[in-house]
């Protein structure tokens, strides 16, 4: 029994040189879009490989959409009951690339993850599934195709699934393995957005952490900085989460690019196998087991929860920033109070102003307010007023970076919401407090 026990860890390990045959061999059929016959011979390697990794229940899923056929590839690991997560990435390619990182290196984690999971007991169904058609902009028939095909397809099901984890872009060895929570569009609510919620950010964040392959949220740079710029941004960054957090359903979407650190071949010819390594991609499939393993046993939050920030390994939810935005008053309107010049009521609008703009947007209204309130209704040195403006430069500066850089374009703020923020940090200056 000692004997054998180095050969079942073996066997339990995520095997990075697998994942990365799995993306030289889908790279090795060329550039394969959707609707073409090499995607087509990719969705029935993937289908192969799945099979070999011992899921009895693969199957091919066909699709149309705006005259093009695609096909998704499912395959299932039964659970003991009907909730199931979903596990996936996309077989297709850009037009003109061979796709080894994006998103050959996505699928041999996939692959490789149902491997190592098809030897464990389960908590929870996993059902694994390659997508087509993620790069379906390239035929100017929408995006995302085949993972809004999939959920399409599930029917009543999708009540039963807890949550999808897509692995995108990956295997670079300068990039570091991230949660992107990137908001999308709310087809109910012009204007407003879906994000992935507080739950399953701070459930992925336990799981990976806790399988020794940490996770950052964002940017391992700019973490902070890139969750505020993201609620203010409309950045154009999207996997195939895009289909699940627009419908409503909560998904992660995993990449080891990121805004400081971008796989430089992306979507273009030179992106090879050469171009990624074995162990980047042994280390996001060992956080997407850590991930996996967590959401296969964790209770269910809600579908959509929008406000919520990472820090410190953990996600804090819509009590914790309405707390922080409270505190952040309180110095100002404390100091205004002892003043019999009027200085309390223009601080009390000011706050009124800040609450306002916090209703609508509470992670970029934290991030841009919170110094400025409480140094605005502390005795003023010249070194602190520094300090606490020093925020707004910072996302100011990033989304000009971001928009040059074709990462962003527009704003999920609107005019008058800008216009409030405005005199509410203009009026965080007025009445200085005497020292």
């Amino acid at each position: 029994m000692n004997a054998l026990l180095p050969a079942l860890l073996a066997a339990a390990a995520f095997d990075g040189q697998a994942a990365l045959r799995h993306a030289s061999a889908l790279a090795a059929l060329g550039p394969h879009p959707w609707g073409s016959p090499r995607a087509l011979a990719a969705a029935q390697y993937v289908a192969a490989q799945l099979r070999d990794a011992g899921l009895a229940d693969v199957r091919l899923q066909d699709f149309d959409t705006g005259g093009i056929h695609g096909i998704n590839v499912l395959g299932k690991l039964p659970g003991p009951g009907s909730e199931f997560v979903v596990i996936g990435a996309h077989h297709d390619s850009a037009p003109g690339a061979p796709g080894a990182y994006d998103d050959g290196g996505g699928v041999g984690v996939v692959i490789e993850t149902a491997r190592v999971l098809a030897r464990r007991s389960r908590s929870r169904a996993l059902v694994f599934v390659t997508w087509d058609g993620e790069e379906a902009w390239s035929t100017g028939h929408g995006t995302t195709t085949g993972s809004r095909a999939f959920i399409k397809q599930l029917g009543a099901t999708v009540r039963d699934m807890v949550a999808a984890v897509d692995v995108e872009m990956c295997g670079w060895k300068r990039g570091t393995p991230a949660i992107h929570p990137v908001p999308y569009a709310d087809p109910l609510r012009p204007g407003r957005y879906h994000v992935v919620p507080a739950w399953a950010v701070g459930a992925a964040l336990r799981g990976a952490r806790s399988a020794g392959a940490p996770l950052i949220v964002g940017d391992p740079r700019l973490s902070w900085l890139y969750q505020p710029a993201v609620r203010a941004m409309r950045v154009k960054f999207y996997g195939d989460d895009l289909s699940f957090v627009e419908a409503g359903l909560p998904a992660l979407f995993l990449s080891d690019s990121s805004f400081t650190a971008f796989y430089p071949w992306y979507h273009q010819p030179t992106d090879t196998p050469e171009r990624i390594e074995a162990p980047a991609l042994a280390r996001m499939g060992q956080a997407v087991l850590g991930i996996v393993d967590e959401l296969s046993r964790v209770k269910r939050g809600p579908a959509t929860e929008a406000q919520w920030f990472a820090a410190f390994g953990h996600a804090f939810s819509w009590p914790i920033l309405v707390a922080l935005a409270l505190l952040s008053v309180i110095p100002g309107l404390a100091t205004a109070s002892s003043h019999r010049d009027g200085a309390f009521g223009l601080r009390l609008f000011q706050a009124a102003l800040f609450g306002v703009f916090f209703w609508r947007h509470p992670v970029p209204a934290l991030w841009i307010f919170m110094l400025p309130n409480v140094v605005g209704g502390l005795p003023r040195k010249r070194g602190g007023v520094a300090i606490a403006v020093l925020p707004l430069l910072a996302l100011v500066v990033l989304g000009t970076v971001a928009w040059l850089r074709g990462f962003a374009g527009g704003l999920w703020i609107a005019g008058w919401e800008l216009a409030i923020a405005a005199l509410a940090f203009a009026l965080v200056w007025a009445a200085p407090p005497r020292s």
